[in-house]
Order: structure tokens, then sequence, then C-alpha cells
């Protein structure tokens, strides 16, 4: 389960917000989401996040300039990007940004959570914990 997790999700499409929120919420997760790149940053300054997803094509900014952003900051949070397409240029890009994954649209909830424990349980455990079990 993800409900140790504060996640964060960066996309424009109110409907992509929405049934992700209500995705992980009906999991008892807690998962912000944002509009923009702008709030999302703000929110971000204020209290950290342990895994931030993020739509590549933003209205205020690109989800790969927001990620190369955050990694400037010493982001330690498990990055995904968002993308319509995912050819091999972003494939390549993602790399060099620091972002873990990347998913196509169009995806699951079920998707994105099993993205997520793939992720954390790649990383070296924190503290001695175990890694999260599906």
């Amino acid at each position: 389960m993800l409900t140790k997790e504060k996640m964060l999700l960066v996309d424009d499409d109110e409907g992509i917000r929405k049934a992700l929120a209500l995705f992980f919420g009906s999991r008892n997760c807690h998962l912000r989401t944002f509009e923009n790149a702008s709030q999302a940053l703000n929110a971000i300054e204020k209290e950290p996040y342990d895994i931030i997803i993020c739509e590549q094509s933003l209205p205020d900014m690109n989800g790969l300039k927001f990620f190369e952003i955050l990694n400037n900051r010493c982001c330690k949070a498990i990055k995904i990007l968002i993308t319509l397409y995912g050819n091999n240029s972003t494939i390549n890009q993602i790399h060099t940004k620091g972002i873990d994954d990347l998913l196509t649209k169009p995806f699951s909830g079920e998707e994105v959570e099993a993205a997520m424990i793939r992720l954390i349980n790649s990383r070296p455990c924190k503290n001695g914990s175990n890694n999260i079990k599906r």
C-alpha cells in the first residue's frame, strides 16, 4: 500500500486530476493535485513529497523543466513524467533530468499505482524498513 507516501500530481487535465484523486483516495492515500507547475512548486517549498507525478505539457512550464528545477533544489522524491507520446527522445531526456519513470497516456490508476510500487521497491530501504508489498 502507498498510504504512508505523500504524493503530488501536476496535470492541467481536470479529468485526470479527479480520477487519480478518487482512485488514490479510495485507497486512503495522500495525493494532492495541482493544475500547473507554479502551484506545485509553491506547495513543494512548504512540504516535502515522496512521489511527484507531472504532465510533460503544462500551460506554464514544460514537465521536463519542472523536474529540472526540483533536481536543482535537491528533491529526493520519486519523479514520474506523464506524456501523450513516449518517443525515444523523451525516454532519453527523462534519464538526464533525474526522472524515474515515464507513463504514456492513456493509463489507469492501477498502472500508476503499480509504477509507484515498483519504483519504491527498487530504491534502497529507508531506515531499515521493508519495501512495499502489493
